[in-house]
């Protein structure tokens, strides 16, 4: 197997469904790279890393028991509020000045692309957004994506099983400042 960051989680290994070459390391690892872009929120970590609410729990717990993440607190919903530790921002490669810069914003450049493309769209459903990505992306995994800029009020979404989706005035704002505040400084750099 090749080198990992992941703890040793042959404790745990047997609690997870995992598809195809997942495993339980790779988890680990996309575990702390959310976290580290600005998602800290146990059920959309559970939506990125398609796993279970109870399997992204346990990972959770491992991570914390290794150092690597950190919980707000221990009642109410700073329960659910996960935070990378130093020691687990460490182990991660360094994040380019612009993924830092989006993570103010709790955005990811895919985040970010989806949202302008909704944007440029109008009340869409996911189909025009994964024909106008830059990257090939499987429709399930566009939808962790969504959900997130619908949790941050980014976008909105309706009809029979969430259907449609729109950018709100808060998600335009954010496009504005990150077009201004990021993308600007990043073109006049180079």
């Amino acid at each position: 197997m090749s080198e990992t960051i992941a703890p040793d989680l042959e404790g745990v290994r047997d609690r997870f469904q995992l598809e195809g070459d997942e495993t339980v390391e790779t988890k680990y690892e996309e575990l702390l790279t959310f976290v580290h872009t600005g998602r800290n929120r146990t059920d959309e970590l559970a939506d990125g890393l398609g796993l279970s609410g109870v399997e992204t729990e346990y990972l959770i717990r491992e991570a914390e028991k290794n150092g690597d993440l950190t919980r707000d607190g221990y009642t109410g919903t700073k329960l659910y509020t996960i935070r990378i530790t130093d020691q687990g921002a460490a182990k991660l490669p360094a994040i380019s000045e612009t993924d830092a810069r989006l993570a103010e914003y709790n955005l990811t450049e895919l985040d970010y692309e989806v949202l302008r493309i909704v944007a440029d769209a109008g009340p869409c459903t996911i189909q025009p957004v994964l024909e106008e990505l830059s990257t090939d992306l499987a429709p399930i995994k566009l939808i962790p994506v969504i959900n997130h800029l619908v949790r941050e009020d980014y976008c909105e979404s309706s009809g029979l099983w969430r259907r449609y989706v729109e950018v709100t005035s808060e998600g335009r704002d954010v496009l504005e400042a990150v077009e201004r505040e990021v993308l600007d400084d990043d073109a006049e750099r180079n």
